[in-house]
């Protein structure tokens, strides 16, 4: 597409294929299942690129049903070969990829100094190369449509967490990633934004309380940590994640955006965190 001053001629218009195309990494459950529905139902054909392929099909075969053309392509964002593998299938049968989105992700158990060498290592793969590889190989497509990439990743990311010293340090690198990926392709016409969530009603979530000294009194303490009193659901972060991506947010971009009840707002009152 032209540009003219930095932003393209045909920046409202929709690409040469009518219908959009993303791929949700991690889309299988939690957050990416939720945005995968948030996509679909807006028309959008949507690729649920995840190792889980029991749940990947039927979520596919589901959204293909109730709303626009799915699939599902069995993906491990830690290996090139396989990120490249998804990238190129989706191209050839869509004829090209609007929407990125990585939200895969892992949070292993931690001690206040860190996790171990092996998940520290495995942690780093998954949440940063795997972000870091699907954008690499996305990219020259995105850039085709004036595409979008919206990176999934954590209120961890933006402030330290004690206990939380390998996650908040891998969503820290995905912030930066972000801003740096949002410069650089700026006057190309491809988006880049990040969204940081706080605890939100998943499974990892709920795993994580479990670990921690039990799911009740981790949702307890969750709470009276939350200045809005609420722990947000995957649907209201898949809303924001569907805004990003449409073009109702074209001037959007380096945006590292939060979603957790105001938590990294600052400081509540020392009662205020009493469970």
């Amino acid at each position: 597409m032209g540009r003219v001053n930095g932003l393209s001629s045909a920046a409202s218009a929709s690409p040469a294929h009518a219908i959009r195309t993303a791929i949700v990494t991690g889309g299988a459950r939690g957050i990416g299942e939720a945005v995968a529905r948030e996509l679909a139902a807006d028309s959008i054909h949507v690729v649920i690129a995840a190792r889980d392929r029991e749940r990947g099909e039927k979520l596919a075969a589901r959204l293909s049903r109730e709303f626009c053309a799915s699939k599902y392509v069995h993906t491990d964002v830690t290996s090139s070969e396989s990120v490249r593998g998804c990238i190129d299938s989706v191209v050839r049968e869509f004829g090209a990829i609007d929407i990125l989105i990585n939200n895969s992700g892992i949070e292993p158990a931690e001690d206040l100094d860190g996790p171990s060498e092996a998940d520290w290592d495995r942690m780093f793969d998954t949440n940063v190369r795997g972000t870091w590889l699907a954008c690499k190989a996305a990219i020259p497509s995105l850039l085709l449509s004036d595409g979008v990439i919206v990176n999934i990743a954590s209120m961890a990311g933006l402030v330290g967490v004690a206990g939380g010293v390998g996650y908040a340090a891998s969503k820290a690198a995905v912030v930066s990633m972000t801003k740096s990926l949002a410069l650089g392709y700026a006057d190309r016409g491809l988006r880049v934004n990040a969204v940081c969530p706080g605890p939100v009603n998943t499974q990892m979530t709920l795993d994580e309380w479990a670990r921690a000294g039990g799911r009740e009194p981790g949702y307890r303490q969750a709470m009276s940590m939350s200045p809005a009193r609420r722990i947000t659901q995957p649907e209201e972060v898949a809303g924001l994640v569907g805004y990003l991506a449409s073009p109702r947010a074209l001037s959007i971009t380096g945006a590292i955006i939060t979603i957790d009840g105001a938590k990294t707002a600052g400081l509540m009152q020392p009662s205020r965190y009493a469970s």
